[in-house]
């Protein structure tokens, strides 16, 4: 790392891009591109803001998490008859199911798509493909709004496929989420929250074996750059969770064309801008 103000400029950059469906990977690589002498060892920096985003979702989601997939007065009749196990057992289920799936394709494209960290050509065209998702998305949401409350077995694998294929910098991962779950039924809202959940473990998950991976890093750290991930990682954690409550007001009233012609416009400058400065 290089300065105090690099760090805290690409904390709010992670905080306002990890829960907006634009992917925080895919503008973590374009903004590190453009900050004069920036560098860090190995991705240590991106992994650190991401765990901050991480215990974000944990803590706007802490009280709820029993009933997160279930209409409100639902769990509170399943509360009262005793029945508020299943919730939990089905929650448990289905994220387990997406988790697995996660795992499986983030290990096989992992290699490959850690490659792309350092190529913001590949990054402009996965923004167009998150774009591409999100009108898609928008589209089939208002075509069957309230459409299937929430995942099942077989939604979980799809939405956990493609978490699993949003290792790539450029597509988002809950874009990519939120999105299938609008295409194999679920309602907006209820798809933005399983995403949610599901991004802790994957996150903390992917953390944990980038960190193994990033020994030289750790081994680099010095204790010059403690105040630069400091304030990184909190600018991260605050503005992220402020963000997720801005996601939900987008999700309710299905707008995620807005943040899809965004990324499609930003994608495409992204690669015109690399093909002229080749």
């Amino acid at each position: 790392m290089t300065s105090w103000w690099q760090g805290l400029l690409l904390g709010v950059v992670q905080g306002l891009t990890e829960f907006l469906p634009v992917s925080s990977s895919g503008h973590l690589v374009l903004a590190q591109s453009l900050l004069p002498g920036f560098n860090q060892p190995g991705v240590l920096f991106d992994v650190a803001l991401h765990v901050a985003t991480a215990a974000a979702v944990v803590l706007y989601f802490y009280r709820d998490l029993p009933g997160l997939l279930k209409r409100g007065s639902k769990a509170e009749e399943m509360a009262e008859s005793g029945q508020m196990a299943r919730i939990e057992w089905k929650l448990a289920w289905v994220m387990i199911l997406a988790l697995i799936s996660t795992g499986i394709i983030g290990f096989l494209l992992k290699d490959f798509a850690e490659a792309q960290f350092q190529n913001p050509l590949a990054v402009g065209y996965f923004l167009i493909l998150t774009g591409a998702l999100l009108v898609s998305a928008d589209w089939a949401a208002r075509r069957k709004p309230g459409a299937g409350l929430e995942p099942n077995s077989w939604r979980a694998v799809l939405i956990g496929s493609a978490q699993g294929l949003a290792v790539f910098p450029g597509l988002s991962r809950s874009g990519a989420t939120i999105a299938t779950g609008i295409f194999t039924g679920v309602r907006g809202d209820y798809a933005a929250r399983f995403s949610f959940l599901l991004s802790v473990p994957a996150v903390l998950g992917a953390s944990l074996v980038s960190l193994r991976d990033e020994r030289a890093a750790l081994a680099a750290f010095s204790r010059s750059e403690i105040l630069t991930y400091v304030l990184g990682m909190a600018a991260a954690f605050g503005v992220g969770y402020f963000s997720i409550r801005l996601v939900f007001a987008v999700v309710r009233k299905l707008r995620l064309s807005w943040f899809g012609g965004y990324c499609v416009l930003l994608g495409l400058l992204t690669v015109i801008m690399w093909n002229l400065n080749k």
